[in-house]
């Protein structure tokens, strides 16, 4: 059934949007095992679409559909666990976790069994399908490629190898959650989330009853207020512990924590085994390449392929006699490995050609400054940059070296040079029309290389460095 104005669709309930139907499939913590990449080959197959997309919530999604997707391919889909049984609850099946959990070397807390236990429990409670579709609890176990700077409603970070910080995402939409000071055994996690969750309903269903839309969970705790929520939570709780949440400021980190990090040959926590992190452009996953990674997988690996949140993919528990191997086949789907790679890092939007309100074609210009890059420059560092039709910046939430934002009406981009230049960025003159992004961007990687007080100095502190006048000289776009 057709939900036109559905804000974060599911599999069951797919929206409309520009360029056709939009729906998602829910990939709890992010893994796929080899049956499921073959009945995602299948479903492209069946729909006749070019690729699936890997979004910033590790999850699935599909574009231009023309009609629903097939009772039978749905049937397909749920035997095998990419859709639930019970379509109220498959929504709110979004569970994020580092996708390097469980082979992590720096890991504290292997969260794999805490998300699996989450899942049955969303499950099981079809008076959840209340809740809003975005939705989103992540669990990081506190390794070295971390989630807990995601804008999930709820997160859970390690901090021993005993207990977690719990978040809350109680602040601007998009942005990460903040601490609220409660620490959690590893046996209380369960609870507090059911806890959460059931006073979130309520919340609903005493608040949002005329609501236009779901209420997300911050809405709710804006209602009763965070000390209240914390009230109301704690008559929930079964266990013994008082919680008093309170909003405890932290400063966002520069860039994405693992962005790039978990690119390339990784060992594990496992001395004999290592997992690759490949690059998806633009998070777009094509059915020669869904069929070749879950043959890798299932042969090389331990058959299992996982999502990350920066559209990416890894491949783990790989021998190291198999290693060049597997590279090698990689590279002969199309795709690469390294984070110094101008697609490595970034990111764009749906844009004017999936989203009503894009106002640019950022897909296609994002694609065209990727190739620009790689045919003129060698990256010998990574650097990110995002592309976003409107403000909402859908694409990816956290700060980025180069953001460019879509200006209604006028079919061109603002220039946010290292999330610390509002000046540069806000100046009419530094508006650039898509045709002059590749030569604009170039033009600042060639002072970077050039200007940099060192190859060890990053961009955002070389552009920090610079004066607007500096920066207008540098972009050209006047």
């Amino acid at each position: 059934m057709i939900a036109e104005h559905a804000i974060c669709p599911d599999i069951y309930h797919p929206a409309v949007a520009r360029d056709g139907l939009l729906t998602r499939l829910r990939i709890p913590g992010g893994v796929l095992n080899v049956a499921q990449c073959m009945a995602i080959e299948q479903l492209l197959a069946a729909t006749s679409l070019d690729y699936i997309q890997v979004t910033n919530r590790a999850n699935l999604q599909l574009r231009a559909l023309t009609e629903d997707i097939d009772k039978e391919v749905l049937t397909a889909l749920t035997n095998c666990g990419l859709a639930s049984s019970d379509r109220a609850v498959d929504g709110i099946r979004n569970i994020m976790l580092s996708p390097t959990a469980g082979i992590d070397p720096q890991e504290l807390i292997d969260v794999r069994p805490l998300a699996t236990a989450w899942h049955d429990y969303l499950t099981d409670r079809p008076e959840l399908g209340i809740l809003s579709t975005k939705f989103s609890v992540g669990f990081d176990g506190g390794g070295s490629v971390g989630i807990v700077d995601r804008p999930n409603d709820i997160t859970l970070l390690a901090v021993n190898n005993r207990e977690f910080e719990l978040y809350l995402g109680i602040g601007a939409s998009g942005s990460a959650p903040l601490q609220v000071g409660i620490r959690l055994g590893v046996d209380e996690c369960l609870p507090i989330l059911a806890a959460i969750a059931q006073t979130y309903r309520q919340g609903i269903e005493l608040f949002g009853r005329d609501s236009r839309r779901k209420l997300r969970l911050r809405d709710v705790i804006y209602h009763w207020s965070l000390t209240g929520f914390g009230e109301m939570v704690q008559r929930e709780f079964k266990g013994s512990s008082r919680f008093i949440f309170k909003n405890l400021d932290r400063e966002s980190s520069e860039l994405g924590v693992g962005s790039w990090e978990h690119l390339g040959v990784h060992q594990q926590r496992q001395s004999d085994r290592y997992y690759l992190g490949i690059v998806l452009p633009l998070g777009r996953w094509n059915k020669p390449q869904v069929k070749g990674l879950g043959e890798i997988a299932d042969r090389y690996g331990s058959g299992a392929i996982r999502l990350t949140p920066w559209q990416n993919i890894i491949l783990p528990d790989l021998k190291l006699a198999d290693l060049e191997r597997v590279q090698s086949l990689v590279t002969k789907l199309g795709l690469i490995h390294t984070a110094n790679h101008p697609s490595s890092l970034l990111r764009a939007c749906a844009g004017s050609s999936g989203c009503q309100f894009g106002a640019t074609d950022t897909q296609q210009d994002a694609i065209d400054l990727s190739n620009y890059i790689a045919a003129n420059f060698t990256l010998d560092r990574p650097l990110s940059i995002h592309f976003s039709g409107c403000d909402k910046s859908c694409a990816q939430h956290d700060r980025a070296d180069i953001t460019l934002w879509g200006v209604e009406g006028q079919n061109c981009y603002r220039l946010e040079i290292a999330g610390a230049t509002a000046e540069f960025g806000e100046d009419p003159a530094a508006l650039c029309p898509p045709d002059r992004v590749p030569i604009s961007i170039g033009k600042a990687i060639d002072a970077y290389h050039y200007q940099r007080l060192n190859p060890q100095e990053s961009f955002q502190a070389f552009i920090t460095r610079q004066s607007p006048a500096q920066l207008h000289q540098i972009f050209n776009v006047v």
